[in-house]
């Protein structure tokens, strides 16, 4: 069962891009996926289930809505419960003796016990703002975890603090394990977990948690032992609370940002908005790797002699082979990979890759991996993020030039690693790409809030075009390609994507009537050009550059990451964490 609401665009993860869903619960088929039931105008982000005189009912609310009160066999609302005079933080349920009740909590300091019979509600006043509310069982009492300024525990039935828990950090979340025990798991503010015996207050294990975690849950397997599943912004991690560690590979597929809810033994179900899908899992002490390739979503794609480099947001460079998939991996960053790259180098292959996070671990080097050997960094100190990676070859030996959080571009050798130069500017730049005008190697640079530049690598000197004054605020270069009328860049500005003439100026649109945000762009020379462009509806399609035409288009179930050309003329496509070959 699932529960929505209606958001602004500011609020939502594809602005422009899709239908917002209106305020609903709606009831789902578990095993086919088909919808069951829509019941219209009740819904919001808390969403609990229980079973009052025999029948089952769900209690829903948004942030300052009154929750209300479900019958899921009819689909019939039955009533509107008290509600808080502040933004609701957390729903539970609890079997107390006079029957079963729901606990909610908000920013008005109140707990509210409300009996699901009758209708009668006890608040109880804990004098600081509460977050999130979980319950369980003591005995034959049913006591509530509460998380304020630290995470107190009430006896429900008198409505009494009997004591709390010493959370190391403000904890927003809390989950429980739906075999009864006494075990509470707390996701802070910081995104760390702990796992608490509320029976004996004390600390069962802890974990560090993951970078943008959205939601918690308490699964039990099969075979009885307890995991914590914890998603964040693309995947769910499994944490063994029993054994104190990590569980087998993520679960990737459709789940970024995904709610999380326990179905069952070893059934875990995700609810993702962003990625419009539910999915049912079975989970185990050890479960299978879903899906295909890498673990995490790819960001980034090159083509290499003999196969393909792939960076994605786990920090991994992979190595792929387009005839039968992935091959080994080249080695990890410690942080998200932005950008990779490959080039020739001697008798082998050079692999080039730059990453960071400015928000969370940041990276200042320039990660190479020469003829299959370990990382020999280099500093290149870009303000915390290499965010641009893009090669070219100067006076016979393969060179790079990286961007990143600072308006610099630097110079450097491949093999040696020396620093050669720099291209200076004065905003961050957005975009980098390469190629030969009039026989000679220039380096097309687009910032943010301008200006454009056209750079003689050889010469290390600004070269005049007038691109220059055309160019707009925010719009990216995303490639060079050679025209019968000369050279010319790709470039993206939100959903409009162009090809600027690098010697006339003259500019025309790929797909003009399209107003779907562009995610990726990339140019083939070899023949006749052509241009692949990915939009946020999950089109690919692709345009002849000499007709001006589109020949070709590719759906996909979601919008690709990143775009390659292989030297065949197939055209590699990142969507998620899987690599497509679209031969043509």
């Amino acid at each position: 069962m699932t529960a929505s609401e209606p958001h602004y665009d500011g609020d939502c993860a594809r602005p422009h891009t899709h239908d917002c869903a209106a305020t609903a619960v709606r009831i789902w088929d578990a095993a086919t996926g088909e919808l069951v039931r829509t019941v219209e105008e009740v819904g919001g982000r808390h969403l609990v289930v229980t079973v009052v005189d025999g029948r089952t009912a769900a209690v829903t609310c948004g942030w300052s809505d009154t929750p209300q009160l479900i019958d899921l066999e009819s689909g019939v609302v039955l009533d509107g419960l008290a509600g808080h005079r502040d933004v609701v933080q957390g729903l539970a349920t609890a079997a107390l003796r006079d029957g079963p009740a729901v606990v909610s909590v908000g920013w008005d300091q109140t707990i509210r016990v409300t009996d699901l019979t009758t209708g009668e509600a006890r608040v109880v006043d804990t004098g600081e703002r509460l977050h999130s509310v979980a319950v369980v069982l003591l005995g034959d009492r049913a006591v509530a975890a509460v998380a304020g300024e630290d995470v107190g525990l009430w006896d429900l039935e008198p409505g009494v603090r009997i004591g709390s828990l010493s959370a190391t950090a403000d904890v927003r979340k809390i989950a429980t394990w739906p075999d009864g025990d006494a075990l509470v798991a707390l996701l802070s503010w910081q995104d760390g977990v702990e796992v608490w015996d509320v029976s004996e207050r004390r600390l069962v294990c802890r974990t560090s948690g993951h970078h943008m975690t959205q939601d918690i849950v308490g699964v039990v397997t099969e075979d009885g032992r307890r995991l914590a599943a914890i998603s964040d912004h693309e995947a769910v991690h499994l944490w063994d609370v029993d054994a104190r560690r990590p569980v087998g590979q993520p679960v990737v597929g459709p789940t970024g940002w995904c709610a999380l809810a326990s179905e069952g033994p070893g059934g875990l179900v995700t609810a993702s908005g962003p990625d419009e899908a539910i999915g049912v899992w079975r989970v185990g002490p050890e479960p299978p790797h879903h899906g295909t390739g890498h673990t995490s979503t790819i960001t980034c794609v090159a083509v290499a002699p003999g196969g393909v480099v792939a960076g994605g947001t786990d920090g991994t460079v992979g190595w792929w082979r387009p005839g039968h998939g992935r091959g080994p991996v080249v080695g990890a960053l410690p942080a998200p990979v932005r950008a990779v790259a490959a080039v020739a180098a001697g008798d082998g292959v050079t692999v080039v890759a730059g990453g960071g996070d400015l928000h969370g671990t940041t990276d200042d080097a320039l990660h190479r991996w020469i003829d299959g050997g370990g990382d020999q960094p280099v500093i290149v100190d870009h303000r915390g993020e290499v965010r641009i990676v893009v090669t070219a070859v100067l006076d016979g030996r393969p060179v790079t030039l990286t961007a990143g959080c600072d308006a610099t571009l630097c110079l450097t050798d491949v093999a040696s690693g020396e620093r050669l130069g720099d291209i200076p500017g004065r905003h961050q730049p957005d975009g980098v790409a390469v190629g030969l005008m009039g026989g000679r190697p220039v380096a097309a640079v687009s910032r943010a809030f301008g200006p454009f530049q056209l750079w003689d690598l050889s010469g290390d000197v600004p070269m005049a075009t007038p691109v220059g004054d055309a160019m707009e605020a925010l719009e990216r270069v995303h490639a060079f390609v050679q025209l019968d009328g000369g050279p010319a860049v790709a470039t993206v500005r939100g959903h409009v994507a162009r090809i600027r003439d690098l010697r006339t100026g003259t500019t025309w649109h790929l797909d003009s009537e399209n107003r779907e945000q562009v995610t990726a762009v990339a140019i083939r020379e070899d023949g006749s050009p052509l241009a692949a462009v990915a939009r946020m509806d999950g089109l690919v399609r692709i345009f002849d550059l000499r007709a001006r035409t589109a020949v070709d288009t590719l759906t996909l179930p979601y919008a690709a990451t990143a775009l390659a050309w292989t030297p065949d003329g197939d055209l590699l496509v990142a969507c998620r964490r899987d690599l497509l070959l679209a031969r043509r």
